[in-house]
């Protein structure tokens, strides 16, 4: 359905918010992730002093934790999700300013704990940001808003742990942070002028808390979902941990890896996840999320390469472009549904509850992958991320539930028309119908 100029700019203004979220957030992060090891691996730094960065990815995994909390508490004045942007994204600017005057030699547990707090901050700010994405965007335009969502995050990780990093060799640590946070405030302006509608939350007869966690599961076919959450994207988590200790076993740099791994792999992600936004808005949810969890599948086929010895540039970089397009694919379609699936009376509790589900799977697939691969070797864990593969392209292929459900809920303070439990009535457009297809 084409849309007309004032339609265009009211979307249009939606996905910039949105996506100076998205980017943002993941600016610190990111640097955390991938260029505080290798700064602290260049000053001397022991393997296992530096293990401890990677731990940090779990506080996202676990934000389920607090995520009722952002539900249940909010600004009525200010705007219920807003109220919190606002308040993470100043809290992550001001943790990333402090950090920029902390010397990592001397001061490394006091710097340890604002890196911890950098990451809690942006983990709460996600939650948020997803909840407000939930509440603003229509059925239609989740395809688009999550290719977004997900390609933020991907720039995020490649301003943040790429090219900061590179930058880090010229400006220092502390020049490094403040730009970090200069970028992180950049969203502020928007965050300050965007009017948010009275948030579903507010709205409840009943408080938004742990039960929402219970309500979730009780719902009509939740535990397919569930099903479908724990397998889907189960094989890239076991292959891409893989790649760069393969890498390194070829003799390539640990720049050279970075260069491939961390920009044109984040690039292709990128792409993918902008790709299949729009395959989403043609195809419909399911065939999206067949023809992807194929491609996933196939993808891993070409890591073989490394493991046979191949050292043919062109070909590993073809293989990491191959994976990493599956990768952003992925994570697009994976959060269109996980959206849809999401009451926006408790958006922040439902999305996060799914994504823990979804990438704390992924988290143990990928660390055992990592350990078994020590006995089985790159190929045989490769020849096990396939059959998985092929076991999550069944789950999915078994799965019916696509449409988009509109949840019922009051639409005005103390209304008595709403429910505490998770009724829900199907709605079908015309512009979905194609989802079983």
């Amino acid at each position: 359905m084409a849309l007309n100029l004032g339609q265009r700019y009211k979307q249009s203004h939606k996905m910039l918010f949105l996506a100076g979220l998205y980017i943002t957030q993941m600016l610190g992060f990111g640097f955390i992730l991938s260029a505080v090891p290798a700064i602290m691996r260049k000053s001397g730094a022991g393997l296992e002093s530096i293990a401890w960065i990677y731990s940090l990815g779990l506080i996202w995994v676990g934000k389920i934790l607090w995520a009722p909390l952002v539900d249940r508490f909010g600004s009525k004045r200010f705007g219920h999700y807003r109220s919190w942007l606002f308040v993470m994204q100043g809290l992550i600017i001001i943790s990333l300013v402090i950090a920029s005057t902390l010397d990592m030699n001397k001061q490394m547990p006091v710097l340890a704990a604002f890196l911890v707090l950098v990451s809690l901050f942006s983990a709460t700010q996600d939650i948020a940001a997803d909840a407000l994405a939930i509440t603003i965007l229509e059925p239609e335009e989740r395809g688009l808003g999550n290719s977004i969502q997900v390609s933020g995050g991907f720039i995020g990780h490649i301003v943040g742990g790429g090219l900061v990093l590179i930058a880090y060799e010229w400006i220092g640590w502390s020049a490094c942070l403040l730009i970090l946070a200069a970028g992180t405030a950049i969203p502020l302006v928007n965050i300050l002028r965007h009017k948010e509608q009275p948030a579903p939350a507010d709205l409840r007869e009943e408080k938004a808390g742990i039960k929402d966690l219970y309500r979730f599961f009780i719902r009509p076919g939740s535990w397919r979902w569930v099903l479908v959450l724990l397998f889907y994207g189960l094989p890239l988590s076991m292959a891409v941990c893989l790649i760069n200790p393969m890498l390194v076993d070829l003799g390539w740099s640990l720049a050279h890896i970075g260069f491939a791994f961390n920009i044109v792999g984040m690039l292709a992600s990128i792409t993918g996840a902008i790709l299949t936004g729009l395959a989403v808005q043609r195809l419909g949810r399911k065939s999206t999320m067949l023809w992807t969890a194929l491609f996933m599948t196939l993808s891993i086929i070409g890591l073989y390469l490394p493991t046979r010895g191949v050292d043919n540039m062109a070909a590993i970089y073809g293989s990491i472009v191959l994976v990493m397009l599956a990768t952003g694919a992925a994570g697009s379609i994976g959060a269109t549904v996980m959206m849809d699936k999401s009451d926006p009376a408790s958006a922040s509790t439902d999305y996060a509850l799914q994504f823990s589900l979804n990438r704390g799977a992924g988290f143990v697939a990928g660390a055992g992958a990592l350990t078994l691969a020590e006995s089985t070797g790159y190929a045989g864990m490769l020849t096990a991320a396939v059959a998985v593969g092929m076991l999550s392209l069944v789950v999915v292929l078994c799965y019916n539930d696509f449409e988009p459900p509109i949840f019922a809920r009051p639409t005005v303070p103390g209304s008595s028309h709403g429910t505490n439990l998770p009724v829900l009535r199907r709605v079908i457009p015309d512009q979905f119908r194609n989802n079983r297809k």
